[in-house]
């Protein structure tokens, strides 16, 4: 129970570091950046280095593909996310245009950069360990990381009801996707691959300029969303799903 308590407060302060400790720097250095790509790496690198330091340090280097979900089947992932993520592409694709301003280092950076990184430092590092290895329930697990996760978003709003409203649908979203996380087995690519998907549809075409969406957008995100879900839950019907009243609060069966 000490230990548990001592290694939480560890993840915790780790990803606090890691969130803004940046931000902290750069209130005191100007770092000069020869190019767009050269400050988005070191902006991420900020979110992975201390990680996996500190996974390495607390439960052994060799251990931190499989103790984040990254050593799980990255097809299965992939194709997940295709069939449940076309229905956002195709309502997309006939509803906005591509957008013809959009340059290759912006997109891979908003896509596959930004769906990789966050999904590894939210879910795999801060919501997977603690509640996969530290005994917290999925309930308070994913609630950290999804209050930060949705706060993280608020440069997107524009007045207090737009700003609330990508705060909560952010949110929600990061339990939706810690969810979909440990019932694929602790697939992290499973929300690697969605997250990835779902900024693709945004960012590809022109349909909304924050997490908020149209009413259009929102349509075929709930449909998405419903797909991953009966998916899920169809899949693994007979073996049964992961999340239960046991674990909500307290996760005894932690490994």
């Amino acid at each position: 129970m000490k230990r548990n308590l001592r290694y939480s407060i560890i993840i915790i302060l780790t990803f606090l570091f890691a969130a803004f400790g940046k931000r902290i720097i750069e209130l005191l250095i100007i770092i000069p950046f020869t190019s767009t790509y050269s400050k988005i790496v070191y902006s991420y690198l900020w979110w992975i280095i201390p990680t996996i330091i500190v996974l390495g340090l607390l439960f052994n280097y060799k251990n931190i593909f499989k103790n984040t979900g990254l050593d799980k089947g990255i097809i299965i992932g992939f194709l997940f996310a295709v069939i449940t993520v076309s229905p956002m592409f195709i309502s997309s694709a006939i509803i906005g245009k591509i957008d013809e301003n959009l340059d290759i280092t912006s997109l891979i950076h908003k896509t596959i950069i930004a769906g990789f990184t966050e999904e590894y430092f939210f879910r795999g590092f801060l919501f997977g360990i603690l509640f996969r290895k530290l005994a917290w329930g999925f309930i308070p697990a994913a609630s950290i990381g999804a209050l930060i996760f949705g706060l993280g978003h608020f440069y997107q709003g524009s007045t207090l009801i737009e700003t609330t409203s990508i705060f909560l649908v952010t949110s929600m979203g990061a339990v939706w996707f810690s969810w979909l996380y440990i019932e694929w087995d602790n697939n992290l690519w499973i929300p690697i691959f969605l997250h990835t998907f779902m900024n693709l549809s945004w960012i590809l075409f022109e349909v909304s300029q924050n997490a908020m969406g149209g009413v259009y957008t929102n349509i075929f995100r709930i449909i998405t969303i419903a797909l991953t879900i009966i998916i899920t839950i169809y899949y693994h019907k007979k073996a049964g799903l992961k999340i239960t009243n046991n674990n909500l609060i307290f996760n005894k069966n932690n490994s």
